[in-house]
């Protein structure tokens, strides 16, 4: 193998049915020169079997039988024990385009990041994506572009960057930097663990809008239950990536994207054990800056701007005039309430313009472009949200 080696890592725990279709999907590649290392993490059925019936037949892979530690140690050890520069990960019952090793290695070679994402096809034709340009991102480009967002973006409501482990390929030396101070078992997490940090460490990385990997949503895998247990799992992984982050200087960046990414799952447990939505309004709408009955129009559709809609319907505080998001073309709606493109404000009438993002920074951009529309300034308003959950 070349400098740019590939180690293939697999954890594996009772996958006998699926098991088969995954390896041949990996050992029958365009690109030939990469070592599989199936890690057996305490498999009770067949899966043990037939790893070892597929070490026989094939010199690239290698099985590791371990007692059950779950698939973030499962995947330290078989990092630890692979040869190559880079790895990536599959799960035991996904499959992966017949070129996929061959094109993303192409363009490892080319673009030299240290993490390469690209995308994968969740089942049923959904196209998981990372919501960033398609290209290279240098250290300043990473701070500025990909980190804020990356787990939460407030304008979006949602993570910019999916961090499973299985849609990238990673230089090694990266994972068991990010990886080594982590003892524990990790069971819930286990991917964001890893990809998130790395991204805080990484010098280049590169985004890919190419399809290379399958998941099996199946309707096994899509039944999501939580026991009592999960609360502990979640508050383990907590800590663990605000440790993390913390080591590199970076915690106070990314405090707020890690607390409104386990509250989204938090938000699951409660809706899977008593069947009701956390409330919908999770920032507190600013009463006292606002006199009641004005028209208020709002800006930002994200989190605090859907907690300030919600509010005003709730409560009847004061009138919706309009509600305008950059991203109204993917919005389009929420709550009966219709977005639109900011540049139609100039047209609406109100008593104030609320602003409806968290961060400061962004909140002096949206004002400066609201003031270069013609918005008067004594009617911009921004103030910093308060989280009441």
């Amino acid at each position: 193998m070349d400098k740019y080696s590939l180690s293939v890592i697999i954890p594996i725990y009772n996958a006998e049915t699926t098991l088969k279709q995954c390896l041949d999907s990996v050992l029958n590649q365009t690109y030939k020169e990469f070592e599989v290392i199936l890690v057996d993490d305490g498999s009770v059925d067949k899966s043990p079997v037939l790893c070892d019936e597929y070490a026989q037949r094939d010199k690239r892979v290698t099985v590791m039988h371990i007692e059950n530690a779950g698939p973030f140690q499962a995947r330290k050890r078989g990092a630890k024990r692979a040869s190559g520069e880079i790895l990536t990960f599959a799960d035991s019952d996904d499959m992966l385009e017949k070129n996929a090793f061959e094109a993303s290695l192409q363009i490892f070679r080319e673009q030299k990041p240290d993490i390469l994402a690209y995308t994968y096809d969740y089942g049923k034709g959904t196209i998981e994506k990372n919501v960033y340009e398609e290209g290279i991102y240098c250290e300043g480009e990473i701070k500025k572009e990909i980190i804020p967002g990356m787990m939460f973006d407030a304008a979006l409501g949602a993570r910019r960057l999916n961090p499973s482990l299985c849609c990238k390929l990673i230089k090694r030396k990266l994972f068991l930097q990010v990886t080594e101070s982590v003892k524990d078992r990790i069971t819930f997490g286990e991917d964001a663990l890893v990809t998130y940090p790395a991204v805080g460490r990484a010098k280049r990385i590169f985004i890919s809008n190419q399809v290379f990997y399958h998941y099996n949503n199946n309707e096994l895998s899509c039944t999501h239950t939580f026991p009592l247990e999960r609360i502990t799992e979640v508050k383990a992984f907590q800590d663990h990536i605000m440790r993390l982050f913390n080591e590199i200087g970076m915690l106070d960046r990314v405090k707020y994207q890690i607390e409104n990414y386990v509250r989204s799952f938090f938000s699951m447990m409660i809706r899977s054990w008593y069947g009701i939505e956390l409330s919908s309004v999770v920032y507190a709408f600013p009463y006292s800056s606002v006199l009641k009955d004005a028209e208020i129009f709002i800006y930002g559709a994200g989190i605090v701007g859907k907690s300030y809609i919600n509010a005003l319907k709730i409560t009847n505080y004061g009138h919706i005039a309009g509600w305008a998001d950059r991203n109204y073309d993917k919005l389009r709606e929420y709550n009966n309430v219709n977005i639109m493109a900011p540049e139609r404000i100039k047209q609406e009438t109100f008593d104030v313009l609320l602003i409806a993002v968290w961060d400061e920074e962004a909140a002096k951009e949206i004002r400066d472009s609201l003031l270069k529309l013609g918005i008067p300034k004594e009617k911009i308003l921004w103030k910093k949200p308060i989280c009441i959950l």
